[in-house]
């Protein structure tokens, strides 16, 4: 019994002292065959040295960025003349967070389009349940049941025939943008709104026409069809810029004298029948130039700039456009000053024109 648990022990740490060198000589090679763990290598370029300069990174310029947010915006002018009001909401903001202009015409332009977007899915959500069929109902037994049937349902017929050719006003949206907005919105000679306008018209053709107080600056036919959307777009900045002023030159009269006038040798016996004496000249008549002078002296200029509203400018009830404005050659003495925001007056002053000079006025 002796020898054979001697014999067990034997064998057990026989076996422990293989397995443990085994385990040594596999952690000993895998040790060796680890990759060293690797240094960064940092490379350091000497400024000075020619040949070691590095192309500096160009940041994106604005003029990309106005590029790419006036692409985004014609697509979604696209999309919703195509009635993708999902996308059309999508290309606006893209515009936007690109142009950040809060006060330009993408902000207008991405509410009407939400606004659609939501009227759209409201119609899909809210769709009328089908009527029932006048064939499904139950048919009348008695013969009077029947004539009374049948009356009802041609009385409804031709209520329907008369609906029908009365119909429903059919409309479509019209969409108007300019650059620079605030201009007057003419729509078969009537002044519905400024843009950017968003205009519910019935379908088919319309004349729109894009004004500056009495000043047309553009006009063309539009085909509106139902249930559509049909958007003008046009850069007007061009027709705007007032022409160079140029001073119109006064034509001074010149009058030739003399020193020493000749004098006419009288006559013998007094003066010749229908001549006229010396003292009986009448006196001249005063300068143009004068006149004129004192003309330009009775007028003056003013300058309005707005920089915390904008709006249309009107001077004694005249339009002069957005400002800055500089209207010239103004009678001096009061001068009424307003500001007006789709026809409205947000703005009011009086101001006095000095004569000879220029006025500036600040709205805020």
């Amino acid at each position: 019994m002796k020898n054979q648990k001697t014999w067990v022990a034997v064998i057990l740490l026989g076996t422990v002292a293989v397995n443990t060198g085994a385990y040594l000589v596999m952690r000993s090679r895998r040790a060796a065959q680890a990759p060293a763990p690797s240094t960064p290598l940092v490379a350091r370029v000497d400024p000075a040295a020619p040949g070691n300069t590095r192309p500096a990174v160009a940041a994106p310029s604005d003029d990309a960025k106005a590029g790419l947010a006036r692409a985004r915006r014609a697509s979604g002018l696209a999309a919703l003349e195509d009635r993708d009001y999902t996308r059309a909401v999508t290309e606006f903001t893209e515009a936007l967070s690109l142009r950040n202009d809060p006060n330009g015409d993408v902000v207008e332009l991405l509410r009407i389009a939400t606004d659609l977007r939501a009227r759209e899915q409201a119609r899909v959500t809210k769709a009328p349940e089908p009527r029932e069929s006048s064939t499904s109902k139950s048919v009348p037994r008695t013969r009077a049941a029947r004539l009374a049937a049948a009356r009802a349902q041609a009385r409804e017929q031709q209520q329907q025939a008369q609906a029908s050719e009365a119909g429903v006003e059919r409309k479509g949206l019209l969409l108007v943008t300019s650059t620079p907005p605030g201009l007057v919105v003419l729509v078969d000679g009537k002044e519905l709104d400024m843009t950017p306008a968003r205009l519910s018209v019935t379908a088919g053709s319309h004349r729109v026409v894009l004004a500056q107080g009495d000043r047309h600056l553009y006009s063309e036919t539009l085909e509106v069809a139902e249930d559509s959307v049909r958007s003008l777009n046009r850069d007007l900045t061009a027709e705007l810029t007032p022409p160079a002023s140029r001073s119109a030159p006064v034509a001074v009269p010149v009058v030739a004298t003399s020193s020493a006038p000749p004098v006419a040798a009288a006559p013998v016996g007094g003066l010749a029948p229908g001549a006229r004496s010396p003292d009986s000249t009448p006196p001249p008549e005063p300068s143009v130039a004068k006149a004129a002078v004192a003309q330009v002296a009775q007028r003056g200029d003013l300058e309005v700039t707005s920089p915390g509203l904008y709006g249309e400018v009107w001077i004694n009830n005249r339009p002069y456009g957005f400002p800055p404005i500089s209207a010239q050659a103004l009678p001096a003495g009061p001068a009424r000053v307003e500001v007006r925001v789709n026809g409205e007056v947000k703005r009011r002053m009086t101001v006095d024109v000095e004569p000879g000079r220029s006025t500036r006025v600040r709205v805020r």
